[in-house]
């Protein structure tokens, strides 16, 4: 059973998150330039216990409190955005080998501290063989490729070359588990920000997958076990922690606006940008705005956590705040971003201040497929009473 509260481990794993913040600040530049993090970082966040937040506790994990979760990413990604996405990425992983056979997990995670990357999109193909699959395709998006050991990738279902239909008349689809070793990482990670992600693309040319290794799509349908304590009972928790690197950001944004303010005099006098009342008011608006959107969030997820902690089905209306609260944080932090990038002025226009950067990252992470802004229309059926056409609020 879960911790309804954040426990004393839950605080020693903020603790230590904060704790290897430095590191990641320092290395920030150099993932930027490599368009991977560095091994200094990866290190970082690994003994901090990052990874292993979502693991289960009988695979070395520490099963997290959901709202620590998010400070955890929240914190990685105040020091670099990157570094905050490679983590909430790759502690995903927990959340696979929660939702997986016992037994495979064991084989998968020998160690709590291992990442996966992966691609819920279809985007290749599992034919049928003797004792597995052959699997072939191109995904795209695979963050946090260069860190991982294993790569999920979501694939249609074939029998002598044509799709195999479940009773819905759709294709089957399935999550087939490879070692990366056996995949090419396609060198095409050149973007606007996060950078330091290695969000490149997956290539698998012809690979024979064993039948153990063969999932249900994403983390739920097909094959999918008795969670062992309720993080895992629901699979879009793992988007509790998501927020967190937007508002990291944002919160470093506002720091380093601060910063500039008290040492940068306006142009032509010998008085400091913070005297400014219109600079004022703009750093009060974006506390305000972060501040309300965060405090959304947290009461949000611990409200889903209590709800699922009590062993109560989760009603759609929960559901559907969920997906707001996630959608409003990013919104607002990709605005109170943009409002301290403008407010920093020419000081915040050159490589490598971590405004500029700021800005970037913020811009390439709400760009996610999940948290677009056309996905307020799935909230706002919900509340006119009609089918949200949402495979995030179906689950």
């Amino acid at each position: 059973m879960g911790s309804e509260h954040p426990s004393d481990r839950d605080h020693e794993l903020v603790a230590a998150t904060r704790a290897a913040m430095p590191v990641l600040d320092r290395e920030a530049e150099a993932g930027e330039q490599a368009c991977s993090i560095t091994e200094d970082a990866l290190v970082a966040m690994q003994e901090a216990g990052a990874f292993r937040m979502t693991m289960p506790r009988e695979l070395g994990g520490l099963e997290t409190h959901p709202v620590t979760q998010y400070e955890v990413i929240e914190a990685l990604s105040e020091a670099d955005g990157a570094a905050g996405w490679v983590a909430m990425i790759g502690s995903d992983a927990g959340y696979f080998a929660g939702r997986i056979d016992h037994d495979l997990a064991k084989e998968l995670f020998p160690s709590p501290d291992l990442l996966t990357c992966g691609s819920s999109a279809p985007s290749g193909s599992a034919e049928r063989v003797k004792d597995g699959v052959r699997v072939k395709g191109r995904w795209r998006f695979a963050s946090c490729c260069k860190q991982a050991t294993w790569f999920n990738a979501a694939c249609v279902m074939t029998e002598n070359g044509k799709p195999v239909l479940g009773k819905s008349g759709r294709p089957e689809t399935r999550t087939v588990v490879l070692p990366i070793e056996e995949v090419e990482i396609v060198d095409n990670w050149y973007t606007t920000g996060l950078c330091g992600s290695s969000s490149n693309d997956i290539e698998v040319p012809d690979v024979f997958v064993p039948e153990r290794r063969v999932v249900g799509h994403g983390m739920s349908g097909h094959g999918a076990v008795k969670p062992p304590s309720p993080l895992y009972v629901y699979w879009m928790m793992i988007m509790c922690n998501v927020s967190g690197v937007p508002m990291g950001i944002a919160r470093r944004a506002i720091q380093e606006a601060c910063k500039l303010a008290n040492e940068k005099m306006q142009y032509g006098t010998r008085t400091l940008f913070r005297e400014d009342p219109h600079l004022q008011a703009r750093i009060g608006r974006a506390e305000t705005a972060l501040a309300a959107a965060r405090a959304l969030l947290i009461e949000t997820v611990d409200e889903l956590w209590q709800t699922l902690v009590a062993g109560e089905e989760l009603s759609m209306d929960l559901k559907s705040r969920f997906r707001m609260a996630n959608l409003h944080g990013f919104h607002v932090a990709q605005d109170v971003t943009r409002w301290m990038y403008e407010a920093g002025g020419s000081g915040s226009l050159y490589r490598p201040h971590p405004l500029e950067r700021a800005m970037r990252d913020v811009t390439v992470a709400g760009n996610h497929l999940l948290v677009r802004e056309s996905a307020y229309a799935e909230i706002g059926r919900v509340s006119l009473g009609m089918d949200p056409k949402s495979f995030v609020l179906s689950g």
